[in-house]
């Protein structure tokens, strides 16, 4: 159960990164790198702050 618990935290930041620090320098060419950085260490934060949320209110029975 502890591998799903890490895919369940790192899932979201590694889909967030894969997006806007490898795909939108590609196809977004006008939007600065610092900019999508801090778009990703955003995104990441707010999705790691609910998924605690998540976790310590309904999951954590589960695991």
């Amino acid at each position: 159960m502890n591998g799903y618990l890490i895919l369940f935290f790192l899932g979201g930041p590694i889909v967030l990164a894969i997006g806007n620090l490898v795909l939108g320098p590609i196809f977004n060419k006008k939007v600065p790198l610092k900019i999508q950085f801090k778009s990703f260490m955003v995104g990441s934060f707010i999705y790691l702050l609910g998924a605690f949320v998540l976790y310590y209110l309904v999951l954590q029975d589960q695991f």
